[in-house]
């Protein structure tokens, strides 16, 4: 009778002990989900990341150095006249009008600062003569620029409502206009897309305001 209940203890531990196998088997294979990498990608992905700075100092090169691309990023968009990168007060439909709107035409204050210059070193020269005459032609070209920068103001406004409706986007362009009105052709950044005259031809309706480079002449 011990003999049988012997046995019978001995035949039911094996079964046990397969099923416990069985399971951790199971939960091996259920654990990992996916095979294993090999060493060659796992070393390449490990490679593909960027380290994270040890130390501020670290952090701080790696911040000088994103800043420096960034600028000349921004520097060759510039002069290229690729919009993606230009500077957040350049971009937009409607400053890119305002630039093409002052690089289109002559502005007489292209030559204000040259003109200012001269004539405050005028005014500094002991000769009452001299002195005279740099005044009286201060103010005259003052009075010139001022009319001139009104027309010119005047025509863009026209023109924005026209081609830009959503006066948020317009905000901001007339200054702006003015501002690159005051410098000479060759200083202008971004540089100019359009040859002089393409205002005149925008008046007369042979090219449109939203194109981003002058017709080619014959």
């Amino acid at each position: 009778m011990f003999r049988r209940q012997e046995s019978a203890t001995s035949d039911d531990k094996p079964e046990v002990s397969s099923s416990d196998d069985t399971t951790d088997g199971n939960h091996k294979s259920q654990g990992k989900g996916r095979p294993t990498p090999k060493r060659r990608d796992a070393e390449a992905a490990r490679k593909g990341k960027v380290a994270a700075p040890k130390d501020r100092k670290q952090a701080r090169a790696r911040m000088r150095e994103e800043r420096l691309k960034e600028r000349e990023r921004v520097a060759i968009a510039l002069k290229t006249g690729d919009e993606r990168h230009y500077p957040a007060r350049d971009q937009g439909k409607a400053r890119r009008i305002a630039r093409n709107w002052i690089d289109g035409r002559r502005n007489v204050g292209e030559i204000f600062w040259p003109l200012v210059i001269t004539a405050l070193v005028l005014l500094v020269v002991p000769v009452p003569r001299l002195q005279q005459m740099s005044t009286i032609l201060l103010l005259g070209f003052y009075a010139f620029v001022v009319t001139d920068t009104a027309w010119s103001l005047f025509g863009l406004r026209r023109l924005l409502h026209e081609y830009v409706p959503d006066s948020g986007e317009r905000r901001g362009a007339l200054p702006y206009a003015f501002g690159r009105s005051l410098q000479s052709r060759k200083r202008r950044r971004p540089s100019p897309i359009v040859e002089r005259g393409w205002t005149k031809q925008l008046r007369l309706g042979e090219v449109k305001a939203d194109q981003t480079k002058a017709p080619q002449r014959d």
